[in-house]
């Protein structure tokens, strides 16, 4: 929103023109610099580790766009009072060459990492009222769409991609009437109800790898502890999601965590780490959330409820250890009072 300020009572004289800035554009704009500042440091870790020549260029690219991601939200925020916080700094890299992923763990990585950068730049977009902060947005956004192919071919291009052929039947070719048996309950799964919980269990696979990788060098006893315990609730829930899966003719596949290397020297601080880790939990609450408005089966229906819980439980204890630990930084709050 823009207010112009005049001096006097003539509108001739403007002193300046403010933009003054809602509850969802403060919002966007410091998750946005949050989220920009530690990926950017992680990708720089992963830059230098990474030997293929095709991902070390999609990494540059993704390191611009973020580097600018970040810059932008710091300039908005900036004009509207709001000093730069840091969150992270390359302090937060103990050794750029301590190569604990495997190129195409990196490459999986960046997939989620793009992936949910697309997702909260559409979502935030829709709610911007400002055009030239909507128009900053459309842009990365652009550009993150542009880097998502980039992956997708580069994962193609090296036979990565997950076999996607799977039997089903067409529906005019189907016995029944689909309703009457959704009734019953006593029917496979959709393919639509099967493609909303693909992200979430390529999503779980990736969290393995991360989790296996992070808790084997983290020092502090309470980050291992919360890392472990994300390795077991990641893995138990691709375990579930394989089983669907499978009882529904489909293939998948697991096993990322065999690209984490051994490494001697320390890659990253454990306040980096946990941060990374909590990232990952809005992804999994989400996909889960999009395959249970899809579904109609109830027994399936409850089995993706219960996994959301588990992992609300887990974003708590992360949260508490990001507290305790001083590894929060405190976002704006709204001037909220209790009047009982």
């Amino acid at each position: 929103m823009n207010k112009k300020i005049y001096f006097g009572k003539s509108k001739k004289n403007i002193i300046c023109e403010v933009w003054i800035m809602n509850v969802n554009e403060l919002g966007f704009l410091w998750n946005l610099q949050k989220s920009s500042n530690m990926v950017n440091i992680f990708l720089k870790y992963l830059n230098e580790t990474a030997e293929d020549r095709n991902l070390k260029n999609i990494l540059s690219e993704i390191c611009e766009v973020s580097t600018y991601q970040e810059q932008k939200a710091i300039e908005i925020l900036s004009k509207n009072g709001f000093r730069e916080v840091q969150f992270f700094s390359n302090d937060d890299v103990y050794n750029s060459n301590s190569k604990l992923f495997s190129d195409q763990l990196i490459i999986e990585i960046l997939k989620h990492i793009v992936g949910l950068g697309i997702r909260e730049l559409a979502a935030q977009y829709s709610d911007l009222t400002d055009v030239k902060v909507k128009r900053d947005f459309k842009e990365i956004f652009d550009r993150a769409i542009q880097i998502d192919l980039s992956l997708l071919n580069l994962l193609d291009e090296k036979g990565l991609l997950q076999d996607k052929t799977f039997s089903y039947k067409k529906p005019e070719k189907r016995e029944g009437n689909f309703f009457k048996v959704a009734a019953t309950q006593k029917r496979s799964l959709s393919a639509v109800e099967l493609a909303y919980m693909f992200s979430s269990h390529q999503c779980n696979n990736v969290g393995i790898a991360l989790c296996i990788g992070f808790s084997e060098v983290a020092d502090d006893e309470d980050a291992k502890e919360f890392l472990l315990k994300g390795e077991k609730l990641a893995f138990n829930h691709s375990s579930k999601l394989t089983e669907i899966f499978r009882e529904n003719g489909v293939p998948t596949t697991t096993g990322l965590e065999a690209h984490v290397n051994t490494v001697r020297d320390k890659p990253l601080s454990d306040k980096l780490m946990a941060n990374l880790v909590m990232f990952l939990n809005p992804i999994g609450i989400m996909n889960l959330q999009s395959a249970i408005v899809v579904s109609y089966k109830k027994d399936h229906i409850k089995i993706l409820k219960e996994l959301i819980e588990e992992i609300e439980e887990f974003a708590e204890t992360g949260f508490k250890l990001l507290v305790k630990k001083d590894w929060f930084k405190e976002p704006p709050m709204s001037i909220w009072s209790h009047k009982g």
